[in-house]
């Protein structure tokens, strides 16, 4: 006999003994004929069943996040308890902000105060540059004139140094015999006149104008003779001196002019100052904006929100606390739950993302549907394993925290199985009813594997080829007579 022959015989006998004191089916020793009943049969069977590795694991939430404080502050009030479902950007915590708010204030008040600088330092800019350029045009103005002027009194003293020319004077004796003519012209006129009136032949009038005539005939006179000496005198050194005098004053005022034009340019640079003044003075206005981002950023922290939506695990603070910086006031979890299971690296090859499996978390008691959306890059260099995550189906039971198992083909082999209902559980043993060739059913302990398609896997107390009832639900007791459908 066979050692597995031997130890299901032992099995069947342990089986029969505990048949014969405890509640279950019971034989009819002294009965004469064996009570028929109707079942269904079926045959052990070998089939080929996946070979499955078994990680266990812990299923936790794909967003975990522990809020706490930035700030110090009094807890004015908490929005939420344990368990409470929250969304994103709702109000949770919210502490004592006044004195960030006053920041706030202040803030703003050197900011626009700073915004004022820069209004008044362009304004004295633009009136700065106005002024400036308005100077340099009036010295440049007056530069150009004293220019002129000197350029006048140098040809007034070419002229006075030069004196007259021949021309000059031949000119002057021309005009000299001209007046003279015209002097004698007017006198025999005037003579003439004086002689007709005394007649009374003309009127006095024809005789004043006459006189008039000769008078102007010897102005012109005399003026050529002296303008003829003149030029036959030539310049005199007086006039000289006064046209080089007139040179060396429109110098100096050139010269004034110059200065006054370098002076006006020189007070056009006060605009690069003004200009100075308006960047340092724009320069405050950043600062003071980014003082005034910084202590809105400081009173935002005074207000607590939820980073996702989600689910309140914790609550670690109430109103009147006093929160610190990096202290937790609360934990929230978000998005689906997922089994972390650790896969030693022998088996890693048979998980693939995307992958879907059977997961049970023993709290649950029902198998899920695994679906593997991370496997960890890098594995526990002490233990050679990975951190695989399954995202699981949304169930009220499951929750994080939870332990649970996940299943993961790694080949295939055959094993022998019986239909799922033909076992069952007592006393912490698995039974079945085989049905010996004269149609007996006998009570038998069988070790059982996994179940796969409405089949079990039974790893001892069974061979090939035998006949159990079908379906534990049957009304068979020990030593009936089964009559099979």
């Amino acid at each position: 006999m066979t050692q597995r022959a031997l130890l299901s015989a032992s099995l069947g006998a342990l089986a029969l003994a505990l048949a014969g004191c405890g509640s279950g089916p019971k034989p009819e020793p002294h009965a004469a004929v064996p009570v028929s009943v109707s079942a269904p049969v079926a045959e052990v069977v070998e089939i080929e069943v996946p070979e499955t590795l078994e990680a266990t694991g812990t299923v936790r939430a794909k967003f975990d996040a522990t809020l706490s404080a930035k700030i110090m502050g009094q807890v004015l009030s908490v929005a939420v308890r344990e368990g409470d479902r929250v969304r994103a950007g709702q109000t949770l915590v919210t502490l004592d902000a006044r004195d960030l708010s006053a920041a706030i204030a202040m803030s703003d008040a050197n900011l626009q105060a700073a915004r004022v600088g820069v209004a008044n330092a362009e304004t004295a800019a633009a009136m700065e540059a106005q002024m400036s350029a308005a100077r340099v045009r009036t010295a440049q103005a007056a530069l150009d004139q004293a220019r002129a002027a000197l350029g006048s009194a140098k040809a007034n003293l070419a002229l006075a140094q030069a004196g007259p020319r021949d021309q000059e004077r031949t000119q002057a004796k021309l005009e000299v015999a001209r007046a003279e003519a015209g002097l004698r012209f007017a006198e025999s006129e005037r003579q003439r006149t004086r002689t007709l009136y005394a007649a009374d032949a003309i009127s006095r009038r024809q005789l004043e104008s006459a006189e008039a005539a000769y008078a102007v005939a010897k102005a012109q006179y005399d003026s050529a003779v002296q303008a003829e000496a003149i030029a036959r005198e030539g310049t005199r050194t007086e006039t000289v001196r006064a046209a080089e005098e007139a040179v060396r004053q429109a110098e100096g005022a050139v010269r004034q002019a110059e200065a006054g034009v370098a002076q006006a340019r020189a007070a056009a640079l006060q605009v690069r100052l003004r200009k100075d003044e308006i960047r340092a003075a724009a320069a405050q206005v950043v600062q003071g904006q980014a003082a005034r981002n910084l202590a809105s950023v400081n009173r935002s922290y005074a207000t607590i929100t939820a980073p996702f939506d989600g689910i309140v695990a914790a609550r670690m603070v109430d109103p009147g606390a006093t929160a610190t910086p990096g202290a937790p006031l609360l934990t929230i979890l978000g998005g689906p739950l997922r089994l972390e299971a650790t896969v030693p690296e022998s088996a890693l090859r048979a998980v693939r993302l995307g992958a879907t499996t059977t997961v049970r978390v023993d709290a649950s008691g029902e198998d899920l549907e695994g679906k593997v959306v991370e496997i960890l890059p890098q594995g526990d260099r002490a233990s050679h394993t990975f951190l695989v995550r399954l995202e699981l189906p949304s169930r009220d039971i499951v929750k994080a925290g939870m332990f649970g198992r996940a299943w993961f083909e790694t080949g295939r082999k055959r094993e022998r199985t019986v239909p799922s209902g033909a076992n069952w559980e007592r006393d912490g043993l698995r039974y079945v009813f085989v049905v010996n060739q004269e149609g007996i059913a006998r009570l038998r302990a069988i070790t059982v594997g996994k179940t796969f398609g409405g089949r079990t896997v039974v790893l001892s107390g069974l061979e090939p080829g035998e006949r159990v009832v079908a379906d534990r639900t049957a009304s068979v007791q020990d030593g009936a007579k089964v009559e099979g459908r």
